[in-house]
């Protein structure tokens, strides 16, 4: 599938922010960045433990993949918020917005403890997409 054909796919789906369809135009593979504390440590032992894997335009539709969807039994899962769109995961933990809101924080909650427990991670994508350095 084409660029223009996945993004036609995907915002038939959600109504996304203006900022997030230029960022998925810009990238269509998915963006990976390694937030370690340590830069003196990261030059000698790079880890995994840290990254984030932001979404592009050929990974959002199966990002939503074990959060919305469940593609084993190929079904809404029933207790997810149907407005939230994962854009980003670390380590399986998804980072998601509001695609009912106009300018939505961005969202963030562990996996692995039966129930979703979001708190805003940042206040709008911008400044996420900010803090990520894109």
């Amino acid at each position: 599938m084409q660029l223009k054909e996945m993004m036609e796919e995907i915002c038939s789906r959600w109504n996304l922010p203006q900022n997030y369809i230029k960022f998925l135009n810009e990238h269509a593979d998915n963006v990976y960045i390694n937030m370690n504390d340590n830069k003196e440590e990261e030059d000698d032992f790079f880890s995994y433990e840290n990254e984030i894997e932001l979404y592009g335009a050929k990974g959002l539709l199966v990002g939503q993949h074990g959060y919305s969807y469940n593609p084993v039994q190929k079904a809404v899962v029933e207790d997810w918020n149907p407005n939230y769109l994962v854009i980003a995961n670390c380590n399986a933990d998804p980072y998601c917005i509001d695609v009912s809101l106009d300018n939505s924080p961005v969202y963030y909650a562990p996996h692995g403890t039966g129930t979703w427990d979001f708190t805003k991670d940042s206040e709008s994508l911008e400044e996420f997409f900010d803090f990520l350095g894109i």
